[in-house]
């Protein structure tokens, strides 16, 4: 009897680790030269979400830059269009959109816009906006910010999104959550992270009903530290949220009840 209860204690004890383990374990993914993806699950959103690596170099020591484009299409263009046309092996979603009231208005990024040295647009903003430096270094500039000002630090392309929600490792404060109403909310989520070696780390989650119930801030922000990322930065997220890698969109279509992807102002990519 003693030896019945002992096997039977081992059995639970077995099934309970491997039931805490499956809540990190990949579940499906690709890995190629210079990038890999992962689906995972996080327990305590109970939403699912992909990790999307893209190491600084490959392996011939050629920086795999990180590239940003704008939308050539007057009602903007989804993620998954955008790199069929790009011929981009990754593709994601970037910042928010803004359109006039009428049909013959084009879909614009929201605030600042600077590729490859020249400043696109300039708009006011009340939001951070991303800058990345020659190197694929990540920097959040604050609103009021200038182009010029962003130039100056070295920064080669820029495109305003939400916020930083970790910078030097540390959790931004959480006053500035405060910023946007939706950073509390459980929403499917976009983000940027950047390890210490330059790797660039995207998380692409799901919400409202596909691939899980979505993400707050702290949420994401309680992820990707566990991932050791120095820099994180929130990008449009919602219906936006598109991650195509290959010809392939990984991320759950959210829009017209999981039918449509969503049209898109601009791009990060990578040939």
């Amino acid at each position: 009897m003693k030896y019945i209860a002992t096997i039977w204690l081992v059995c639970i004890v077995t099934m309970s680790c491997s039931a805490q383990k499956s809540a990190t374990k990949k579940t499906g993914g690709n890995t190629g030269d210079w990038y890999s993806y992962s689906k995972h699950h996080d327990e305590p959103s109970e939403t699912d979400y992909y990790l999307t690596r893209i190491k600084h170099k490959d392996s011939q020591g050629n920086l795999k830059k990180l590239r940003l484009a704008q939308s050539t299409v007057l009602e903007g263009e989804a993620v998954h269009q955008f790199a069929r046309r790009a011929q981009a092996t990754l593709a994601f979603n970037a910042s928010m959109g803004t359109k006039g009231k009428t049909a013959q208005d084009k879909l614009l990024p929201v605030g600042i816009q600077i590729e490859n040295g020249k400043v696109i647009q300039n708009r006011r903003t009340r939001v951070y906006t991303l800058g990345v430096k020659a190197n694929n270094e990540l920097v959040a500039y604050p609103p009021g910010t200038t182009p010029q000002q962003i130039l100056n630090d070295g920064a080669r392309d820029a495109l305003t999104a939400f916020i930083p929600l970790i910078e030097n490792y540390k959790a931004v404060d959480t006053s500035l959550l405060d910023l946007v109403g939706n950073l509390k909310v459980k929403h499917p989520r976009q983000v940027i992270a950047q390890l210490e070696n330059l790797d660039i780390v995207f998380l692409s989650c799901g919400g409202r009903g596909f691939d899980g119930k979505g993400m707050t801030a702290m949420d994401v922000i309680r992820v990707l530290k566990k991932e050791g990322v120095k820099f994180a930065f929130m990008l449009d997220g919602g219906g936006s949220t598109s991650t195509v890698i290959d010809d392939t969109l990984i991320t759950k279509k959210i829009d017209q009840h999981g039918t449509k992807e969503r049209l898109r102002p601009n791009f990060l990519y990578f040939k």
